[in-house]
């Protein structure tokens, strides 16, 4: 559900935030007042284009924030996006003033695509007259899905699905790869007997250049570290005036505790350069001028060299990585006929599994259909069409898709004597909200959304119709947030929080307003959509009654 909306400086909107209840809510407003300004904010939030036209300063940014609660098992789905989860995530959209929008999901930056994504698992949003997803074959088979609670069943098939998928890209991969011919398989022998000869071992041509720099300096490092030798330990060294000190203080050494500590820090800087002249002492046996060491190293690295050349590669872990690879191409050639016969067989299998999921998720379908499309026409005939009439076609085709392997197709007739056809071609905008508002009843319990928005889909209803579609709305509000922008009076005294949209003046200017309505006020505003601005005392006692007062 969405639990608060912040707009700023958006169409006629400066600066409002306000709660959205669970349950059933109405928003009322005169017309112009700004009611779809708060659908369109909604909309944004949930990934629609922006443009810098809807600024209501053109000199600054808008910002539109909304709290979205979402379920636990909506988690994966974060995940996926690497985004963070919060069962109340914050999703903000930002609109600069040369029209450029960003979008966030808890403070992180976000494509539309993936908005869009995220806030259909929460939102959906109907409205009279845009083109809704009620057309589209994916949704349908959804609605039928939702309604005959085939959660279980889709789950099967999805994991079946994508067994079989992942099997298909295998055999694809090896077929890529395929059986080579005999002088390939003899190129690419001679290319790992080459490799394997080489007796590679990782950072080794690290570890030869650094040999290498020592052979070639191998005089001046032994000339320095013998020079360094005698400065440490001949005659009158550093060494030697050390431990003359060192014998001096230990003589005064109990006659102060601060002599003792110098004659302590004397003692352990001599022990430490002792240990360092021993230290050159043993490099210096080790460095020697070996013409041969030095050829020896020099060809290594030539060899390296070449085959890193050779390969287009960097370094001799790559190298390791291609003869691996060269020995499972081999391998895998060799074992090609094999491999394959192993894998379609398995494949086989896997697809007479998907084939029995498939059957069983069209077996529900099939089953909830009839029932589905009965209780669909009674609600249209209450709903005021009563010629309605509606069918499902659902056929078999021979590809599998992630919804199963039907096509389905609403088909729709809303005038005695027309011809069933598809719901895209027949409906007009009240018969498809109509529509959408039936199947949504149908559907309430086992519906994915928490929050489903209405706008004025009750247009050009009245009376008893009206009063239906309320009481429809209200069932279904038992188990997700509705939202219902709406004109009619018996809707708005059927909800369980009313939000007034109206226009003020400030400093010249005039702007949109919104807040929720006490008692008092509801049945004031109830009053006012039943006899216009002029309210009588008779549409009062009328708006009471309607709200059971």
């Amino acid at each position: 559900m969405i639990k608060q909306l912040l707009i700023k400086n958006y169409a006629l909107i400066e600066n409002i935030s306000f709660q959205l209840k669970s349950g059933f809510s109405v928003v009322s407003g005169e017309t112009g007042a700004g009611k779809s300004i708060m659908l369109d904010a909604i909309s944004l939030l949930c990934g629609k284009r922006a443009d810098k036209s809807s600024l209501f300063n053109k000199d600054n940014k808008c910002v539109i924030e909304g709290v979205f609660i979402f379920e636990s098992e909506n988690k994966n789905l974060f995940e996926l996006k690497n985004l963070d989860f919060d069962i109340e995530t914050i999703i903000r959209r930002e609109i600069a003033i040369n029209g450029k929008s960003r979008a966030f999901i808890n403070d992180t930056p976000v494509s539309l695509s993936d908005l869009k994504e995220i806030t259909s698992q929460v939102v959906e949003i109907y409205a009279q007259h845009q083109s809704i997803s009620l057309k589209e074959e994916k949704k349908q088979l959804q609605i039928i899905d939702s309604f005959a609670k085939n959660d279980e069943l889709k789950k099967d098939y999805l994991l079946k699905y994508s067994q079989y998928n992942t099997l298909l890209r295998e055999i694809k991969n090896f077929e890529i790869q395929g059986k080579i011919s005999n002088s390939e398989i003899d190129f690419i022998t001679f290319q790992i007997k080459e490799l394997e000869e080489s007796f590679l071992k990782e950072n080794e041509k690290e570890e030869l250049e650094e040999s290498l720099k020592i052979l070639e300096n191998a005089e001046d490092i032994t000339e320095v570290l013998n020079v360094s030798d005698q400065l440490l330990n001949s005659e009158n060294s550093v060494l030697s005036f050390l431990s003359e000190i060192e014998a001096q203080l230990n003589k005064i050494n109990n006659f102060s505790s601060e002599i003792s500590l110098i004659a302590e820090r004397i003692s352990s800087v001599r022990i430490e350069l002792d240990d360092i002249q021993s230290e050159i002492k043993s490099i210096n046996s080790l460095v020697e001028v070996k013409p041969h060491q030095l050829s020896e190293c020099n060809n290594r690295l030539n060899q390296l060299n070449t085959l890193l050349l050779k390969h287009k590669k960097n370094d001799v872990s790559e190298l390791i990585v291609v003869l691996s690879e060269f020995k499972d191409k081999v391998k895998i050639s060799y074992a090609f006929d094999k491999l394959i016969s192993e894998k379609e067989e398995e494949l086989k299998i896997k697809k007479d599994l998907l084939i029995k999921s498939s059957f069983n998720l069209r077996k529900s379908r099939l089953k909830s259909i009839p029932i589905f499309s009965d209780l669909l026409v009674s609600n249209l005939k209450k709903l005021g069409i009563k010629d309605a009439k509606f069918e499902i076609d659902l056929t078999e085709k021979e590809d599998f898709s992630i919804s199963g392997n039907d096509l389905i197709n609403f088909l729709f007739s809303a005038n005695r004597g027309s011809n069933l056809n598809s719901i895209s071609k027949v409906a007009s905008g009240g018969e498809l909200s109509r529509l959408m508002l039936s199947i949504s009843y149908l559907c309430s319990d086992n519906n994915k959304v928490n929050c489903l928005i209405f706008d004025e889909i009750d247009s050009g209803v009245s009376g008893e119709i009206a009063d239906l579609m309320a009481e429809m709305m209200l069932k279904m509000s038992e188990n997700c947030q509705i939202i219902s922008i709406t004109h009619l009076p018996q809707i708005a005294s059927k909800s369980d929080s009313h939000l007034l949209v109206y226009k003020d003046v400030v400093n010249n200017s005039t702007i949109s307003k919104i807040k929720e309505l006490k008692t008092e006020e509801r049945i004031s505003e109830i009053a006012k959509m039943l006899s216009g601005k002029k309210v009588s005392e008779s549409a009062i006692e009328n708006a009471k009654q309607l709200l059971n007062l």
